[in-house]
């Protein structure tokens, strides 16, 4: 103990005699720590720490999978079915997510909430703070409508008041007794504020699909017989209902919860484990060189009996002092970009609430810096110990770091090299995909249009005809107002508001034995809609006056749909029909036209077939308004807000968004993972050409006497410079040769998340490969330069 006291006040002292030094040190250091540690505090949360409900890995989540393995919700009908028959699980239910129209109480607001049968909660396995959770019977045709609050809200609203259970809240116009407050923490896929009983009576079809499925497995039931449950309701259902070429799918709930960001997370944090290994190698390089300079300090030491275990536990201790040191401003800096990141993946990092600091990335944190001073330390401590410190003494004008240092600190910088050029190419597909995204054609014109969502209480607006009034005067107070060029309604909105999807029957189209009919969107609009967004008319006409209830019934398809469903794409004049062989009764509609192709499912994935319904044919409740303005959207707020009150004072606005502010957010997951790999390449990048900095200015300075040598032999200074800058050059070319390799191998992991780009894309390999190395040759101008002034007369003299 008192050798290592000893060991550790030398440390210090000598570590505060080179300041400097310290602070690059701990500053490489606090970066690459930092950054793993933020990541990691990220993965921890969203895939790591179990979801707060008893045994989760018992739950798992059920839809339906169709053609082509496209995931559709349950229907009640078919969760009717899985609860009447689940031997194979303790219980079934449902849940929608859903929005609701809050008034009643001070300004109207649209709360996030969900639906959700009787035995929700009971599948979770949580209980309620206050009150009671939902019961069987709450979900029976005629229960009283019922909400459970959760915390948030209800400190929110309620200001924690045990008093608020029992009393009612007024939602889209129903009064709704509350019975239980959720406890702190209890959250399913996003934050929500509320849940309303779902009532499930005997359905007069199979639709519409809207409800999510929740069981819990038996336990010790095997996959097997999981999906023998499954295939066995699916058969009755199909019996009863008509054929079709469909499935039950079961899946974790976890993973259903957070599988599509599991992928880009690990990706982001095997990027900042590279971007540590670099930061190390970099700090391995300055110990080096640290090393090489105190080799008379540590050869008095081992003339005066130190033997070389010493000087090594020495070296190391300085070194652990270093790491613990840098590692402790990592975590301060690991904690603010934890922070920071946090806002920037609140629309697409699911269990974003749920990240929080724990034991868990605290011994992360301390582990990883305990092992970032083992990996940075001991190769520089055993080279300085294993050498013959001695020969200082012996010959002062040869000391200096020998070739096997020297060999080292190069092979550290070809690595550092390797890993920034892996980390770059990786930030530069993204980044392309990124560009490419951002660029696709929509199918719309987005500038200039503002859009929001309105629901109509039904309490309010019993019927259609009620709906289509409010819409009517609605467009034509938009309309009046000055720079409103056209208003107009839809269920769902471009890029990705994506509401409705149904399959469909095109006339003299045929179906084999247990065939589905195709699905597509389903779009209700209102007249204007296609000019208020700019989509083209191709064959045929819009919809118009001529369209109203009572008239025949018509449609519009998209391109897609008439290229793929009637001979040649002549769509115009012929019939259409919602559902297939399921729904025989449904009636035929004439084809009026055929319009250009729209994305509703995303910016990356292409384009579905689609169809529009006229609103004055097929009124519904909740819609998107759509507004097309000849001055600035944003101006418009208030006009809009007052042009909405004026007809219902109770109706609150939700989602008011600019067609643009969706279009960056459809993008956003993209977005994020494109600018913090980026950031990410980009530190890697600074830190490799620091390391070439470093390696060619300690190599010019080490090989004085060799440069006055050559100078005072006739070698000139443009000779020199050359000479510097070739060695720079064979190290450039090393690193960036495995670092091609490397990246050529790793980069298939993030094909993926590209977009019209593909995972070993030549240009970006070829332009990111150019851009390093000649960073890296520029890094060692500054040394060439000084080695180019060297005066042969002043190195001879030394």
């Amino acid at each position: 103990m008192d050798k290592l006291l000893q060991d550790l006040r030398f440390a210090v002292r000598s570590l505060r005699r080179q300041p400097g030094f310290v602070a690059v040190a701990l500053a490489t250091l606090a970066l690459g720590i930092g950054t793993a540690t933020a990541m990691f505090t990220v993965v921890n949360g969203v895939l790591l720490k179990p979801l707060p409900f008893h045994d989760p890995r018992a739950l798992t989540l059920i839809q339906i999978v169709g053609v082509n393995g496209l995931l559709f919700p349950l229907p009640d009908t078919d969760f009717l079915a899985l609860r009447a028959n689940h031997p194979a699980f303790e219980r079934v239910a449902v849940y929608a997510p859903t929005t609701f129209n809050l008034t009643g109480t001070g300004t109207p607001e649209v709360v996030r909430a969900a639906w959700a049968t009787g035995e929700f909660f009971s599948t979770l396995g949580v209980q309620p703070q206050l009150g009671r959770f939902f019961a069987s019977a709450d979900d029976a045709a005629g229960a009283p409508p019922l909400v459970v609050l959760a915390h948030g809200f209800w400190t929110r609203r309620f200001g924690a008041n045990p008093a608020a259970v029992g009393q009612t809240i007024r939602l889209n116009g129903i009064d709704c007794t509350i019975i239980g407050v959720a406890r702190p923490g209890l959250r399913f896929g996003r934050e929500l504020e509320l849940w309303r009983n779902r009532t499930v009576g005997p359905p007069p079809r199979r639709g519409p699909f809207y409800l999510m499925g929740l069981a819990r497995r038996q336990a010790g039931v095997t996959d097997a017989a999981v999906r023998a449950n499954l295939d066995s309701v699916a058969a009755s259902l199909k019996q009863q209902h008509g054929p079709g070429d469909w499935k039950f799918q079961s899946e974790p709930l976890t993973e259903a919860l957070v599988g599509d960001a599991r992928t880009p997370l690990y990706l982001l944090l095997g990027a900042v484990g590279i971007l540590l290994l670099i930061a190390l190698a970099n700090v391995a390089n300055l110990l080096l060189a640290r090393s090489a300079a105190r080799q008379r300090e540590l050869a008095v030491r081992a003339a005066l009996g130190a033997g070389r275990a010493r000087i090594t536990r020495q070296l190391l201790t300085e070194s652990a002092l270093l790491s613990i040191a840098g590692g402790a401003l990592g975590v301060v800096l690991g904690f603010g970009l934890t922070r920071v990141l946090l806002p920037l993946g609140e629309l697409i990092i699911p269990r974003l609430s749920e990240i929080q600091v724990d034991v868990r990335v605290m011994l992360f944190a301390v582990g990883l810096s305990l092992i970032a001073g083992l990996l940075f330390g001991t190769a520089p401590a055993l080279q300085a110990s294993g050498a013959d410190v001695m020969e200082p003494l012996r010959d002062d004008q040869r000391a200096g770091a020998g070739r096997s240092r020297r060999a080292l600190q190069r092979s550290l910088v070809i690595v550092e090299i390797a890993l920034a050029l892996m980390l770059s190419i990786g930030a530069g597909l993204l980044i392309r995909s990124l560009a490419r995204l951002q660029h696709v054609d929509t199918g719309i014109e987005a500038h200039d249009v503002m859009t929001f969502s309105l629901s109509l209480p039904r309490a309010r607006y019993a019927d259609e005809n009620a709906a289509r009034i409010f819409y009517d005067r609605l467009i034509d107070r938009l309309q009046a107002i000055p720079g409103i060029r056209r208003a107009a309604t839809a269920v769902s909105l471009p890029p990705d508001q994506l509401t409705v999807t149904d399959n469909f029957t095109a006339e003299g189209q045929r179906f084999a034995v247990g065939e589905s009919s195709p699905p597509a969107t389903l779009m209700v609009v209102s007249e204007s809609y296609f000019s208020a967004l700019g989509i083209p008319l191709v064959r045929g006409r819009l919809f118009d006056s001529r369209d109203r209830e009572g008239a025949e019934s018509v449609v519009i398809v998209n391109r897609t749909l008439a290229d793929r469903y009637y001979p040649n794409g002549e769509a115009v004049g012929r019939r259409f029909r919602i559902g297939g062989m399921e729904r025989p009764n449904n009636q035929w509609m004439r084809v009026v036209g055929v319009v250009g192709d729209v994305k509703y499912n995303g910016l990356a994935e292409p384009v579905d077939p689609a169809f529009y319904l006229p609103f004055q044919q097929e009124s519904w409740s909740s819609q998107y308004v759509v507004v097309r303005a000849a001055v600035d959207p944003s101006s418009l707020v208030g006009s809009i807000n007052e042009a909405v009150w004026s007809i219902d004072r109770e109706l609150p606005i939700a989602r008011l968004r600019t067609m643009d502010q969706l279009m960056g957010e459809a993008s956003a997951d993209s977005r994020f993972r494109a600018y913090l790999l980026g950031a990410f390449g980009g530190l890697g990048l600074l830190l490799a050409i620091i390391g070439v900095y470093g390696v060619m200015a300690y190599a010019v300075a080490q090989r004085a006497r060799e440069l006055g040598v050559r100078a005072a032999l006739g070698a000139r200074p443009t000779d020199l410079v050359r000479l510097v800058v070739k060695d720079a050059g064979l190290l450039a070319a090393t690193g960036v040769i495995a670092g091609l390799l490397g990246a050529w191998m790793l980069t298939g992991l993030t094909q993926k998340l590209l977009f019209q780009v593909t995972a070993r894309d030549p240009l970006t390999f070829i332009v990111t490969a150019t851009v390093l190395a000649g960073a890296a040759l520029l890094a060692s101008w500054l040394p060439a330069r000084r080695a180019g002034r060297t005066d042969p007369i002043g190195v001879l003299r030394q």
